[in-house]
């Protein structure tokens, strides 16, 4: 399997503290959370407007939780490891795709992901079928040309993978916490206590008029 490219307008993503009780009941026993100091580790919540794909435009949202990347001799260094333990999507094409290709969890009803724009900063809303579930306000910074590789986990009833993941675009990225999370009472959030997760991200990330590369998924083990 090639490259596989999706074009996209808009890519956001924030990095909160939450407990690494927590963290460790989302991932599998062979991933190990992250933690920028003990007993707390990284919750991302990430939101994607896509304009490109094999299964046509469509926005999606990516609940992960920080972990330990898998470093190789002699390969490029990723700035930030992922295990998505939630995936949610405006459309069936979208998940189908995801669920066959990369093996990620997904939330299986369409979801509405709205991105609003205004006052320096990013908004996306995450509902379905109008009930809210998440509401994430990224701050605008100083943007610049990257390729950033990142790693992505996955773990499902056949085994355990990876795919190396390089996103290109215009990238702004700070820690100056002007951004907001708000989290809502919705089974989308199933395994993770909304309520102790920080609602001011000590990492902002916001990327334009980009592409998201996967490489061909690697297969780390058997089930």
């Amino acid at each position: 399997m090639s490259i596989t490219r999706y074009g996209y307008r808009n890519a956001i993503s924030g990095f909160f503290e939450f407990p690494t009780e927590n963290a460790k009941r989302l991932l599998p026993p062979h991933l190990e959370p992250l933690e920028p100091h003990h007993g707390t580790s990284i919750f991302s919540l990430t939101a994607f407007e896509f304009t490109e794909s094999m299964v046509g435009p469509y926005g999606e949202v990516v609940a992960s939780v920080i972990v330990a990347p898998l470093i190789r001799e002699g390969e490029r260094f990723p700035k930030s490891a992922f295990y998505p333990y939630q995936v949610g999507t405006t459309t069936q094409a979208a998940r189908d795709h995801a669920i066959e290709r990369w093996h990620l969890p997904h939330w299986m009803e369409d979801l509405e992901v709205a991105f609003s724009q205004g006052g320096g900063e990013i908004t996306v809303k995450v509902a379905e079928g109008g009930s809210p579930i998440a509401e994430m306000t990224i701050a605008e910074h100083v943007a610049s040309p990257v390729s950033h590789l990142y790693q992505c986990f996955m773990h499902n009833g056949n085994g355990s993978y990876m795919a190396n993941i390089t996103m290109e675009g215009q990238q702004s990225e700070h820690e100056d916490e002007r951004g907001r999370l708000t989290l809502f009472e919705h089974p989308f959030h199933q395994g993770l206590v909304i309520e102790d997760v920080a609602d001011l991200p000590f990492r902002e990330l916001w990327m334009r008029d980009g592409q998201q590369l996967f490489d061909p998924l690697l297969r780390l083990g058997s089930a």
